[in-house]
């Protein structure tokens, strides 16, 4: 294996690596009852924590360019290593603050730096050709991770309780990030800009950008509403608390499956075109789940959503690499990424609202198709790589 093969190889395992772990943040939905036993909270409450997460998230992506432009790969992810394990002092408390600034702040922001940083690393070292793959990889881990979590924290709540478990499965976190530090720091990445880059950034025409964010937003909003209400809205369609739970394990394994599948066929057909089968293949789920329900059915089309969403978010970053260049890349997607941080806030929000209003999540359905479809419309009329137009501006 030549020296160049070898540090590929070592950076795009270490960052599997680390995106499997940062995506067990969204495991939040196994530990939320207990997080309210311990500190006495109501529901709204208690999804505060995990939206302050989103919003960490989002951040860490939206300024990563600047730490990755400031810091190295072993630094980063050791701060990445560090801010979880922080947080544990801090949950440790037991007191709703104290989970707010931990997990929603602290590793909140770790899970963005992690993911983010780990789709920049991708990026550079991965030749165009397999682009779509390796950056579907990542993403894929990163839902993984949910997966794997919580299968975990399960058990170990029933056996050591919150505070306890909790701990363990951070420091689980921390060692196995880094693992993927230490193989980053092998690998010899060099993933700062040279000099020239430092001073210049892309911005894209106005019109281009709005379109990608929109495009994104409404992309990714029936997706993140699924996951929010997975469990309700399984169970407004017969269903009970069993198969719900079974429900959100095989639509994460789907959404995290369709990241792998969905990066190969765009580096065959590239981005565009797979992106808008994914809006128009939601779209006619959406509508078939408002209007048919049924338990066998909702649980078919929340599947099939929650896949849709998978490969539809696995895709995205490719696109925004293939229009902007490597160089580039986490510039524009940090902004982008801000419609993922936006919808996940809003979808479910809606969605809750819109069921207390009506007794159902039929309404809440059909907008989301509606979203959907404009999406579709969006994406089609996005420019091509050699039609955008960049010109330069100071960071």
């Amino acid at each position: 294996m030549s020296k160049s093969q070898l540090k590929t190889t070592l950076t795009i395992s270490g960052c599997l690596l680390i995106t499997l772990c940062m995506g067990s943040l969204h495991a939040f939905s196994t530990l939320i009852e207990q997080i309210e036993l311990q500190t006495g909270v109501g529901r709204m409450m208690s999804s505060l924590v995990y939206s302050a997460g989103l919003m960490s998230v989002t951040l860490a992506v939206f300024f990563g360019h600047i730490f990755y432009r400031r810091f190295d790969a072993s630094a980063l992810m050791l701060m990445a290593t560090i801010l979880p394990l922080f947080g544990v002092l801090l949950t440790s408390s037991e007191t709703w603050l104290g989970w707010l600034v931990g997990y929603g702040l602290f590793f909140g922001f770790a899970s963005g730096l992690g993911y983010g940083f780990s789709l920049h690393a991708c990026t550079i070292v991965t030749s165009e050709k397999k682009r779509g793959l390796v950056l579907g990889a990542v993403t894929a881990a990163y839902a993984l991770g949910a997966v794997v979590f919580s299968l975990i924290y399960p058990y170990l709540l029933t056996e050591l309780g919150l505070k306890v478990a909790y701990g363990i499965g951070t420091g689980l976190i921390g060692f196995i990030v880094g693992v993927g530090a230490l193989m980053l720091l092998f690998s010899k990445i060099e993933t700062r800009p040279c000099q020239s880059s430092q001073q210049q950034n892309p911005k894209p025409i106005q019109l281009s950008f709005v379109k990608l964010w929109f495009g994104y937003c409404l992309g990714v909003f029936a997706g993140l509403m699924a996951i929010g209400h997975a469990v309700p809205i399984i169970k407004t369609m017969g269903g009970d608390a069993q198969l719900a739970s079974t429900g959100i394990v095989l639509m994460s394994l789907g959404s995290g499956a369709a990241g792998l599948i969905a990066g190969y066929i765009a580096d065959q057909f590239g981005c565009q075109k797979p992106l808008a089968v994914l809006t128009l293949a939601s779209t006619i789920s959406l509508v078939l789940l408002a209007v048919f329900g049924g338990v066998q059915t909702a649980l078919i089309l929340m599947i099939c959503i929650a896949t849709f969403y998978g490969a539809f978010i696995a895709i995205y970053p490719t696109l925004v690499v293939n229009l902007f260049g490597k160089e580039h890349s986490a510039w524009a997607y940090g902004k982008v990424f801000t419609a993922w941080g936006f919808a996940g806030l809003s979808a479910p929000l809606l969605a809750g609202w819109l069921y207390e209003q009506n007794d159902s999540y039929n309404i809440a359905l059909l907008i989301a198709a509606l979203f959907a479809l404009i999406s579709t419309m969006v994406i089609f009329r996005l420019p091509s790589q050699d039609s955008i137009k960049l010109k330069p501006s100071k960071i």
